[in-house]
Parts: C-alpha cells; structure tokens; sequence
C-alpha cells in the first residue's frame, strides 16, 4: 500500500518539475498579458496634457482589465472627472458609485461630494433632495441651493439644525424670499449664533423693502453695514430735516462704508442748506471723480474752506486742459490770496486773467504776475510783463516787452503804473 502511494508522489512531482515534452518542443508556461497597463500610463499622461478624449478610451480599456488595485481606484477618480467635463452625468454617477470602495490621499474629497450632489440635480431634483434630507453636509448644500432643483420647508428647517455658513444660509433665504411667512418664522427660530453677516444683511433688506420697520431699526442696533444705512439714510432725509440729516449722517456713515452716490450727495447739499462746512472728500464719493462737474464742485469746496494748501495740491495735480475749465475761479482764488506761485501757471491760458493782473499788482506780487502772463501770448500779457519787470527792477526785460507793446491804451497803463519807478 505504502509503495503505491510512494509511486503515485513519485510520478506527480516528475511532471511537476519537467516540461512534458512532446515533438521534441518544451512547452513554456505563458505570461498572463499585462499590456493593458501601458493604457493606464497613457492616460495619466493625456489627463495632464488636457487630452480628454484619449484619456477617456485608456482608463475605459484599463478597467476593463483591472478593477481592485490602487491605480483602478485613480483611473475611475480621473474618468468620473472627464465624464463630468463632457455632461455625460449618468456615466459620472455610475463611475463615481464604483469610486466609493477606494481610498486614496489624492481624492479631493470636498470637491467629490460637491460632484456627487452636481450629478444629482442633474439627473433627479428628488434624488438630490433625498441625499440632501438623509445627509445635510455643507458640501450638499451648497451645490443644491445654486441649483434649479426646488427649495421647500424641509429644506429650510436644516437651516436651525445644522452648521452651515452665514453665505449659504442666505443664499438659501434668497430662493425663498418671496414667501414671507416661511421667511419670517425662520428668523425667530434660527439660532443667534447663526444670525450674523450675510444672514443680518439679508434679513435687513427684507424687513425694510416689506416695511417691518420696527424689525429693521431693531436688526440695525446690532448690525450695520453700507447697505443698511443707506436705508436709514433716505429715511432720515425724507423727513425734511437737514440737521437731523447731517447729524445721522456723521453718526452712522463710517469711513469704511461704500454708500450709495444719493447719499454722500444729500450730505453736500445739507451742509450747504445749513451753511455748514463738509468734507471735500464726499465730492469725490458723491460725483466721481470721471464726473464732468468734479472738478468743479472739488475746487468749490476748498475754495469755501479757504484751504490754500489743499487748492494748490488740488491744482497741481490737474492737466493744463482740466485746469482750464475752472478759469471761472481764478479771479476769487487769486483777489483772496488762495493762490500758490507753483500752479498759477495752470491760468495762464485764462481770457479773463485783467482782474488777476490788477490783485497781483495790488499786492506787489510781481513775480507772480510774470507767471500768470505765461509766454506773453496777448497785448494784456505783454503789459503786466513789462509792469511787472519794471516795477521788479529788470530793466532789460521791461525794454524787451515794451518794445512789443503796440496797444495805445495799454502803453498809456503801463506808463502810468511805472511812472513813478
């Protein structure tokens, strides 16, 4: 018996070890084929060159191969991606629900349960709802509420429940804002802590456009951003009153706030119904400074305060041509001594420089005068330039703009204002 079964071990480990031959060849055990891994190399390589339509059929034809090991797991990431670039969702949803048995540190796991919602309100609102009901995360919410799918009540009582930021809640709000009730009861039963930025600043907007004012004026003792004052703002102003306007104004618009132009407007116009003074920088917020008035109205306003130093930066900092417009001021600035020597050559292509002339002679500022007559382009120039030599003591300047002189009138002015000299 023992012999028997020392034979048969015998025979079978021969075989195990040798080839059989047969016609004189020696039969080698084949390789299992392993070149549908070259299709997983290609397709990484065309997935970063942006090639999708090869890197789609390589990682198609690799899985088909391969479905378990770590690099199945990064094909099928890959494919759901490329399948989402195409639109093709019901392939995405497919190769993303096989995705789930597979772990890797390159997946993006925020950005695949965002897709994993996107695939849902594009296939199914009532999927995606569904998704949404049994697992309220962020991620979900966010891609559903930027969906078309519809908001409703179930939705909105997560709002209470769950943790999401002050952006999406108000989002959500928004989809919903045309049913007032729901919008009104969510406010008194949503958590305080949840009541800040975005949430406050839509909620303020809904109260004050459905005339809760009560509720508005009650929000704003907590929260106050540009948008909001704005609003308290026209109130104010629409009572008539323009000292209760400024003093609103002073109080509640901080410098940080971006108000509306209507509201930095209204403040110029106050001040300047109460005679008050304001500050020059609300022309700006109010006009702009591209404003075709801006100008203007800029120069107005220092020239009311009688600030030299802000007119002369004012000045200088304009273009000859932009500074030509405001000619209209140049006698005031010039008669009130609101003038710098550093830009009174901004006037001087000004056709009503006679009056600046005469306060320059008036206050013996000869060097100024000779600014103001720039290059001595009219009769008027050359005469204040041969005054303003003369009188400066430079004789030879004076022979050079007197001999230029041909006005009759004008010779007998300068004759008569150097006459004495």
């Amino acid at each position: 018996m023992y012999k028997i079964i020392l034979s048969f071990l015998a025979i079978f480990l021969f075989y195990v070890s040798f080839a059989v031959a047969e016609d004189n060849k020696t039969i080698v055990p084949k390789k299992p084929d392993s070149s549908f891994n070259d299709d997983y190399i290609v397709g990484l390589k065309a997935y970063d060159d942006k090639l999708n339509d090869i890197a789609r059929r390589s990682f198609e034809n690799y899985l088909k191969h391969e479905d378990k090991s770590n690099k199945a797991g990064f094909a099928l990431y890959l494919l759901y991606q490329i399948y989402m670039a195409e639109n093709e969702y019901k392939l995405a949803q497919q190769t993303f629900n096989r995705l789930q048995s597979f772990k890797d540190n390159r997946f993006d796991s925020r950005k695949m349960l965002q897709d994993q919602m996107f695939i849902e309100v594009k296939l199914d609102c009532n999927g995606a709802k569904n998704l949404l009901l049994a697992k309220p995360l962020p991620e979900y919410m966010e891609v559903y509420t930027k969906s078309s799918c519809p908001m409703d009540k179930n939705i909105i009582a997560l709002l209470s429940k769950v943790n999401f930021s002050s952006d999406i809640i108000a989002l959500i709000l928004d989809r919903v804002k045309d049913d007032k009730d729901l919008i009104i009861s969510t406010y008194y039963t949503l958590p305080e802590k949840k009541k800040i930025d975005k949430v406050l600043n839509f909620y303020g907007h809904f109260f004050y456009i459905n005339n809760m004012k009560e509720e508005f004026y009650d929000l704003y003792k907590r929260y106050k951003n540009s948008e909001l004052t704005d609003f308290v703002l026209v109130d104010t102003w629409n009572k008539g009153n323009y000292q209760l306007y400024i003093a609103d104004f002073n109080k509640y618009a901080k410098p940080n706030f971006n108000l509306s132009n209507a509201a930095y407007c209204r403040m110029i116009e106050a001040s300047n119904k109460q005679g008050e003074a304001f500050d020059c920088n609300l022309v700006d917020k109010c006009l702009g400074v591209k404003h075709k008035d801006y100008s203007k109205s800029k120069l107005a306003c220092y020239m009311k305060k009688e600030d030299k130093q802000s007119i002369a930066n004012f000045m200088i900092s304009l273009s000859n041509q932009d500074a030509y417009k405001l000619c209209v001021y140049a006698p005031y600035i010039v008669e009130k001594g609101l003038y710098n020597i550093n830009f009174l050559d901004k006037f001087a292509s000004c056709s009503n420089k006679t009056s600046m002339f005469e306060s320059l002679f008036k206050n013996k500022d000869y060097k100024a005068m000779i600014i103001l007559a720039g290059k001595g382009n009219t009769q008027i120039d050359i005469a204040y330039l041969a005054i303003a030599y003369k009188l400066s003591g430079n004789i030879t300047k004076y022979d050079e703009y007197i001999s230029k002189l041909t006005d009759v009138d004008l010779q007998g002015m300068v004759k008569n204002y150097t006459s004495n000299k």
